[in-house]
């Protein structure tokens, strides 16, 4: 199977081109990740992670965030640009987009989402067939991270600041 027809490769690129919800393009892509290269920085999958994460950056306002990730993923999609990730979606109209909303962050300009543009048929098809059930409102997608349920990642800081403190 081609690593773009895997279900979590076709979930982002559902929730990236229509329900622009880039909280969750990020979730899905990071679960992938950790099952073909845990621990592979400079990987494919990185790159668009990043690029998922900077979206919901800059829509949110942040763009300390939103270019920092922006400018790593570009990065990412440069030393990865041989992939077979990139065989079956335009990674040259990726390059171009990415690098045009990372100038345009740099200019605080408004936000403004983009499409990732598939080149192969199966693979339109598989993402055309995806359904996503619940299309949440723009706010929610906007403050999404701060709306779900974060009290295993507080709870994890909390361990975490003890042991620094009981270190010192």
């Amino acid at each position: 199977m081609h690593p773009t027809f895997h279900p979590n490769f076709v979930q982002f690129l559902k929730e990236f081109n229509e329900t622009t919800d880039y909280f969750e393009c990020h979730e899905v892509l990071e679960d992938y990740w950790k099952e073909v290269a845990p621990r592979q920085k400079v990987h494919p999958l990185t790159a668009l992670i990043l690029m998922s994460t900077s979206m919901y950056h800059w829509r949110r306002g942040n763009m300390t965030g939103a270019i920092k990730t922006m400018s790593t993923s570009i990065k990412r999609l440069i030393q990865t640009s041989d992939s077979s990730f990139f065989e079956t979606i335009d990674y040259e109209q990726i390059l171009q987009a990415t690098t045009i909303s990372l100038a345009l962050m740099q200019k605080a300009s408004a936000f403004q989402a983009f499409s990732i543009q598939i080149k192969d048929s199966k693979l339109q098809t598989l993402v055309n067939k995806r359904r996503i059930e619940n299309r949440e409102a723009l706010d929610y997608l906007i403050h999404k991270h701060m709306l779900r349920d974060r009290s295993e990642i507080l709870e994890e800081r909390e361990k975490s600041k003890k042991r620094r403190d009981d270190r010192c």
